[in-house]
């Protein structure tokens, strides 16, 4: 079942090739207990990104809670991802919400850590969360290919940039380092780690991160609406201390947010 222009419909039959035309800026929503968590910080990006995009529509006028709460009540959801798009075709968008496919890491994910690789390849307008079939086609296929739990990007000039679908953290001795804020997707785990370092003054550096520095690293770990706050143990053949004091510090305040 979705919701296409607020109204009902089965989805027998519907796919997301519908986006691969036309323009779509979507944000996913993480369903905890039956309601949306953290929604406040997904419809702040879904602004933006419709700023940046040069669109004059402002987000308290689409009534999102209202339509995601209807979607969830009338599929029982008690915990899962909603994607919610806009998609531009014309002068009017179509709007659609809709349940997808989730993976959440398991218990021992989260205790051993997960192993990822890197690929040079750019998102660009990295602050625009808008649909790119092509890097997710790319991406989809590195990560089944060498069985690794997300693909690093890596830009022309050497760098790591985020996650194909997540921002990526670096952690040294007791500081934190991840890339500036204009050269990723700004996502609301990512916001979330920035607010628990300011109200506990843990510091946090932003700075660009060449490949040739990850062996001076001691640990890392991702952030995103699925895997929340996961650990690295390998990035290619680099491996990270996943029990870190720094790190379970960082996620027993971040999973404590889930708990309240």
């Amino acid at each position: 079942m979705i919701l296409l222009n607020n109204v009902i419909q089965e989805g027998n039959g519907f796919s997301e090739k519908i986006f691969e035309t036309g323009l779509s800026i979507y944000e996913v929503i993480r369903v905890f207990n039956g309601h949306p968590i953290f929604l406040k910080d997904n419809l702040m990006r879904l602004d933006n990104s419709l700023n940046k995009s040069n669109i004059g529509i402002r987000v308290e006028s689409l009534n999102i809670p209202d339509k995601l709460n209807r979607l969830i009540n009338l599929e029982h959801i008690t915990e899962g991802n909603l994607k919610y798009v806009l998609h531009f075709t014309g002068d009017n968008p179509d709007e659609y919400i809709f349940q997808i496919p989730h993976a959440y890491p398991r218990t021992q994910d989260y205790e051993n850590g997960v192993p990822v690789m890197t690929c040079e390849a750019v998102r660009k307008q990295p602050e625009v969360k808008y649909i790119n079939p092509e890097l997710r086609a790319l991406t989809d296929r590195l990560i089944h290919e060498n069985q690794v739990y997300e693909v690093l990007l890596v830009d022309t000039e050497g760098y790591i940039t985020e996650g194909s679908r997540s921002n990526v953290f670096f952690i040294k001795k007791d500081t934190l380092y991840t890339t500036p804020t204009e050269y990723v997707l700004p996502g609301t785990s990512r916001k979330r780690v920035f607010d628990i370092c300011q109200k506990y003054h843990l510091p946090v550096i932003e700075e660009r991160i060449a490949c040739q520095k990850l062996p001076t690293f001691d640990a890392v770990f991702l952030t995103g609406t699925s895997p929340l706050l996961l650990p690295i143990n390998q990035i290619n053949d680099i491996r990270y201390a996943v029990h870190s004091p720094f790190l379970r510090q960082l996620m027993s305040y971040y999973f404590a947010l889930l708990d309240k």
